[in-house]
């Protein structure tokens, strides 16, 4: 996926979301655009489909090594999120 899309398709997209869509669009943009600004905090953005075998990586604001911290914390986290509730690993022997 290349990411270029058309005016009317942006447009359309846009059109069907739902409100609850529309305000989790607009925190995210907000959120984006605050890394932008003079002394912005650092961010690393993925971006994976999910029929695609590698996600796009891109860091704002970020040195390689803030990048690197920000995605292992991140990986730490759903790591965490995923085995939150599984059994025990004695549960699969």
């Amino acid at each position: 996926m290349d990411g270029n899309i058309e005016h009317e398709e942006l447009e359309g997209i846009f059109d069907n979301m739902t409100e609850q869509e529309k305000d989790h669009f607009k925190a995210t943009i907000t959120q984006l655009v605050r890394c932008y600004a003079k002394d912005g905090p650092s961010a690393v953005l993925i971006i994976g489909w999910t029929d695609e075998p590698v996600a796009g990586v891109t860091s704002i604001n970020a040195t390689p090594m803030i990048a690197a911290h920000l995605l292992t914390s991140a990986n730490n986290f759903f790591n965490y999120m995923a085995m939150s509730d599984a059994p025990p690993r004695k549960d699969f022997n």
